[in-house]
């Protein structure tokens, strides 16, 4: 038996629910009930894998659903061998394919997704997109940022100099938001060929027709940028004459949390009372955002 050893798991925060002006709109917790009892389809297929919610149930003492978000790769597949010798191929049998794997639980309070890091597999933003094609009903995941910070967006309080973005290019457009900003963004980024939408605007002072700070039809548009699954997201702020930088990617709350195992993740029930400690370490600052800024979009 391997020997145990200390483990560290990120957890990110999302905020994650249905469009509200769509005519069919469903809750998550109703999303979930239909893929639990067979209603719904758990998977969907995109770029050479299947994302499927895996082991989804309820949690009725924490008012939470439970269970993996799994990319399943059969494309491009890594080969295996030892040191000094070729590689070779990975054989699997037709049905099965590398998996890359995230933990999430989703509390039903706040519409609040705590989701493990995983860089190689899923993000809350394929989760939205996997509901999305599930239910046929746009949901959408916007990542939780400081609460001080979503204030001053919501409000129009921040004076932005800069805003610099990143998008990747969808691998199915129709599971985005269809908002007028959101579409028009799309089409763009589909129209040109390009793989991603990396795009800057700012503000030349030194111009006598500029208006010295962007406009709030942009402040407005940074919380439905973010749902997109935006890599960067950088604003430059004057705050009495002294620019400040802030990374909403970078300042995106999350939980550190660690744990004993001799495997590459413990049981799935560890991971899932780890993500209820990872909210409990950020409950202050969770309910303080949903509490000022419900959400940024």
């Amino acid at each position: 038996m391997k020997q145990e050893k200390q483990k560290r798991y990120i957890f990110d925060f999302y905020s994650i629910a249905s469009v509200q002006q769509d005519l069919f709109a469903m809750s998550t917790e109703s999303a979930f009930e239909k893929i639990i009892n067979g209603d719904h389809p758990k998977s969907y297929a995109s770029y050479g894998c299947i994302r499927e919610v895996f082991g989804l149930h309820y949690r009725i003492n924490t008012n939470s659903y439970a269970g993996q978000i799994r990319k399943i790769r059969k494309a491009d597949l890594p080969e295996i061998g030892a040191l000094g010798k070729d590689g070779k191929k990975i054989e699997l049998e037709i049905d099965e394919g590398v998996i890359e794997k995230n933990f999430f639980v989703y509390y039903k309070d706040n519409s609040l997704l705590v989701i493990h890091r995983n860089d190689d597999g899923n993000t809350g933003v394929h989760l939205a997109q996997l509901l999305t094609s599930s239910a046929g009903v746009s949901f959408f995941a916007s990542p939780i940022i400081r609460p001080d910070q979503a204030e001053m967006l919501l409000n129009k309080k921040l004076s932005i100099k800069k805003f610099s973005v990143k998008i990747p290019k969808p691998t199915n457009p129709d599971l985005y938001p269809q908002d007028n900003l959101s579409a028009r963004t799309l089409e763009l980024l589909n129209q040109s060929g390009a793989d991603f939408l990396d795009v800057t605007f700012t503000i030349d002072n030194k111009l006598d027709t500029s208006s010295g700070k962007l406009s709030s039809a942009i402040q407005s548009s940074i919380g439905h940028l973010l749902t997109m699954g935006a890599t960067k997201a950088k604003i430059e702020t004057d705050e009495n004459g002294k620019i400040l930088p802030i990374d909403l990617i970078a300042n995106r709350i999350y939980s550190s949390q660690t744990i004993r195992t001799n495997s590459s993740f413990p049981p799935p029930e560890s991971m899932y009372k780890l993500a209820d400690k990872a909210r409990e370490e950020q409950r202050e600052s969770v309910d303080d955002y949903f509490g000022k800024a419900n959400r940024i979009v």
